[in-house]
């Protein structure tokens, strides 16, 4: 499949005054991490010294990432899931081999039971966190590959080639889980996270490729009154030139663009198409995403 920049060059773009106002609000209202990133991406930053600067704030002595850095779990504990967030930001600002990220894996590590990941623990509950972060003790009962965030931790173990001898064998599992099931769309996430990694080998991707797209296809939603919804979009899933995705969903696009860029609120920001305590975090978390894309 061949991918063109072209394809990700839509005529639709923010105002300048409509992204100042963005820019303000992510400055003014952003947490210190989201600043930074923010500097790092479009300020032509020298290094990611400040965004690493930032990131020990939110990790733990066990080496794994709490203290809200997933905005819909606001516990200071460990968890996985939050601890995938600072992996992919380590990972957009070339740290993926830092002390941070070394710390972080060796969590991974330690948190794998019984086959599997689970995202959130026990501890999780202690806090307030959106009601699907609510830990339930039967969620990984059985032995069957949970895919979020199973496949997405494969990808950083890879890198770092971690766990050894083992990988080939959790590859395996995460592809027959791939083959064998249709994905839901934090999954298809997840397994896109791991598809991208450029240390996976070519022969996984080559297995891995038609059922991303075919899940794909199923599950990104194309229709704008759909984009209203929490959902995939094509924007969610094509991120850079050469996304496998970017053929499939090119000739919306530009719709996508243009319904993002006019769901801007007056004072700059985006707010979140999800809701269990919408705040100002979550609308700057949202910004960030949108102004990214914009």
């Amino acid at each position: 499949m061949t991918n063109t920049a072209s394809q990700l060059c839509p005529t639709a773009r923010l105002s300048k005054p409509a992204r100042q106002r963005a820019v303000d609000f992510i400055l003014q209202y952003g947490t210190n991490l989201q600043r930074e990133r923010y500097l790092y991406r479009f300020q032509e930053s020298p290094s990611n010294l400040n965004v690493l600067a930032s990131l020990p704030h939110y990790q733990n002595s066990d080496g794994g990432f709490g203290h809200g850095l997933e905005a819909d779990l606001r516990t200071r504990h460990s968890s996985v899931i939050a601890t995938t967030i600072a992996m992919q930001i380590l990972v957009s600002v070339d740290a993926g081999s830092s002390k941070l990220a070394s710390d972080a894996l060796n969590y991974f590590i330690d948190e794998y039971h019984c086959q599997n990941w689970s995202a959130i623990n026990i501890r999780c509950n202690d806090a307030p966190h959106a009601p699907w972060w609510k830990y339930n003790p039967d969620t990984n009962s059985d032995k069957s590959f949970v895919a979020n965030p199973g496949a997405e931790i494969i990808s950083y173990l890879i890198g770092h080639h971690a766990m050894g001898a083992e990988i080939p064998v959790l590859l395996d599992r995460a592809i027959s889980h791939l083959a064998g099931n249709d994905l839901e769309m934090h999954e298809l996430m997840c397994y896109t996270r791991l598809f991208e990694n450029p240390d996976l080998d070519e022969k996984y991707k080559r297995e891995m490729l038609p059922y991303l797209l075919s899940n794909s296809y199923r599950l990104v939603k194309v229709k704008e009154q759909d984009w209203e919804e929490y959902c995939l979009t094509p924007l969610t899933m094509i991120s850079h030139p050469d996304s496998i995705y970017t053929d499939f969903f090119s000739d919306v696009l530009e719709q996508n663009f243009v319904f993002r860029i006019n769901r801007q609120n007056d004072d700059g920001s985006w707010s979140p198409n999800w809701s269990w305590g919408v705040s100002l975090l979550l609308r700057g978390k949202a910004s960030k995403q949108r102004s990214r894309s914009s």
